[in-house]
């Protein structure tokens, strides 16, 4: 085997161990979704490249609607903590997932809120049964934190409103980057 062919296969075996043992490359439960998602641009909704969205280990879904007084009280909260995550490296992505009753409505609130994450398109909300699943059934603001796997971590209840949710969000992303050993004291 030539030097070349010897390089071409080490680096096709390293390329396929890799896709191997790698997690789940797209979020199960939103990657059905994906060619459906759309975000603000400028004064429109365009098409959004869900990509790195889908490899987020964590994704809030967010059901809210802009006629609710809760979710335009709480909405300035999630626009906080999704901002203020650090740059190029989102811990967690928001899917909204509208509860307004038309798609001007929809956009009306992603424009009024700032809101920087795609939502489902207006027109395919009532078609994605899989996604309602994730709905506490207990009104909105209602949260659900899935993993990258698909599974609720956390969720909205009767006695935990979207506040807490989020706070308990922040908490185990905190818990995680203290897990992890101080690359600063590497040789």
């Amino acid at each position: 085997m030539t030097g070349t062919s010897r390089f071409l296969v080490t680096g096709f075996l390293t390329v396929f161990v890799g896709l191997l043992t790698a997690g789940p490359l797209h979020n199960p439960a939103i990657a059905p979704h994906a060619r459906d998602l759309v975000v603000l641009e400028g004064e429109k909704l365009a098409a959004f490249d869900s990509d790195r969205f889908l490899q987020a280990p964590y994704t809030i879904l967010y059901f809210g609607a802009g006629w609710c007084p809760d979710c335009r009280h709480f909405s300035p909260y999630l626009v906080a903590a999704y901002d203020h995550q650090p740059a190029g490296a989102n811990r967690f992505e928001v899917l909204l997932l509208s509860r307004d009753k038309n798609a001007e409505g929809m956009f009306k609130f992603m424009r009024s809120e700032k809101m920087n994450w795609p939502a489902l398109a207006f027109e395919k909300t009532a078609a994605a049964q899989d996604l309602k699943r994730f709905y506490s059934g207990h009104g909105i603001p209602c949260l659900t934190v899935i993993d990258s796997t698909g599974a609720i971590v956390l969720q909205s209840k009767d006695d935990q409103d979207a506040n807490e949710v989020l706070q308990e969000l922040q908490n185990l992303l905190k818990s995680k980057t203290t897990d992890k050993p101080n690359s600063a004291h590497k040789a």
